[in-house]
């Protein structure tokens, strides 16, 4: 009798215990991601016709800045300096893109200063005592003729005095995050003032976000005070060329910011090549030595930028992990694309939330896969690739 009772009560506990383990919850899946934080657009980086020598750069917008070519140091930039004296201009006083704005009227010392700058052969933009000239009038001689003498007159009307206009310009370039970049005085005929190829692109697509500037930059002449006065960005209105600015000096050599537009994918971008420190390696001056390599670049860009697949359709990037059965590759639902160009870099992240409940349908979405390159996001679902089948009792039992 004694033996049977124990036998009984060891049945009975090996049930409740079996009971037990059948009702007690398994522990939720998991998810174990394998995604690279940064990854490259496949293909070998383009050989771009870089200058010899001097430092060049090309960027699109919102894409990205290529790695800068040549030497590292900041250089001086001559003219390219008025980007940032237009930048602030325009920050201080406000334009629409069919505004002219406040009226200066044009004084003896405005006069005299125009006849110091002429004297040594400077850029300049002719004025006469009296004459009235609206705001936009003055920054499109700032940047078409490059005119030194209003560089000077449009500092001291918005900064109060060169020094100080200076030290906003200063301020703003580390603002932007122009990290190489200093200036000493709105004009750029100062061989400190300096900067970086990859650093004037920055600079050039921030200023061309204005459409203001995008007007200006294009024109290829102006008249001012009866004369015809030029561009030295020759290639406006050729070739695609859409702006943006060129300095030169003896210290800085031909230095050049180019842009074009380009349509991919429905979308329309801007690209940007700078060179600075271009030598005279043609009859023409450095200028268009300068001219010539950045206007190579932009060419060269425009072939390689597109849309590049970087996400395929079914493509693995992590596993749903449950203790009772195999785990379960968790794929893209769809293929992604981005604008760049082979070798480029972008990053990648991925989000998960997997539903509570030890169940899952295949082709159930339990994450976003998400691609940053530049200023594109680009987001897939991540979907499991098998179904997530209940626990079996024999795992409830055994486990």
């Amino acid at each position: 009798m004694r033996t049977s009772y124990i036998v009984s009560l060891v049945v009975a506990i090996l049930v409740v215990l079996g009971i037990v383990q059948v009702v007690r919850p398994v522990p939720q899946p998991t998810v174990s991601a394998s995604v690279p934080s940064s990854k490259q657009v496949a293909g070998a980086t383009p050989a771009l016709p870089w200058p010899q020598g001097v430092q060049a750069d090309v960027g699109v917008t919102g894409v990205g800045i290529w790695p800068q070519h040549g030497p590292s140091q900041s250089e001086p930039i001559g003219s390219l300096a008025k980007m940032m004296t237009a930048y602030l201009v325009l920050k201080a006083h406000p334009l629409s893109a069919y505004q002219n704005g406040p009226t200066l009227t044009m004084t003896a010392a405005d006069v005299q200063l125009l006849q110091q700058d002429a004297s040594s052969h400077q850029s300049i933009l002719p004025i006469a005592a009296g004459e009235k000239i609206s705001e936009r009038t003055l920054l499109e001689g700032l940047l078409v003729p490059s005119g030194n003498n209003v560089a000077t007159m449009l500092a001291q009307w918005v900064g109060g005095s060169v020094t100080q206009f200076t030290a906003e310009m200063n301020a703003e370039a580390k603002a932007m995050g122009l990290n190489h970049t200093h200036f000493n005085g709105p004009v750029g005929l100062n061989s400190t003032t300096v900067s970086t190829a990859a650093d004037q692109l920055k600079l050039a697509a921030i200023l061309m976000k204005n459409p203001v500037v995008q007007q200006i930059v294009a024109m290829p002449q102006m008249t001012a005070d009866g004369q015809l006065v030029y561009n030295y960005n020759y290639l406006i209105g050729h070739n695609g060329i859409i702006g943006v600015k060129t300095g030169s000096t003896t210290q800085s050599g031909g230095c050049v910011v180019l842009a074009t537009d380009k349509t991919v994918g429905g979308r329309t971008l801007t690209l940007y090549s700078s060179v600075l420190g271009q030598p005279a390696t043609s009859p023409k001056g450095q200028v268009w030595a300068a001219l010539d390599a950045g206007n190579a670049l932009l060419h060269a860009l425009d072939k390689t930028i597109g849309e590049r697949t970087v996400v395929a359709q079914g493509q693995v990037f992590g596993h749903l992990d449950a203790a009772w059965q195999s785990p379960i590759p968790l794929v893209a639902a769809k293929s992604a694309t981005i604008i760049g160009w082979p070798g480029m870099s972008y990053a990648l992240h991925l989000t998960t939330h997997v539903p509570h409940g030890n169940t899952l349908a295949a082709g159930t979405v339990v994450g976003t896969l998400t691609i940053h390159a530049g200023s594109q996001s680009v987001t897939v679902p991540v979907k499991t690739a098998a179904s997530l089948k209940a626990p079996t009792y024999s795992y409830r039992l055994k486990r």
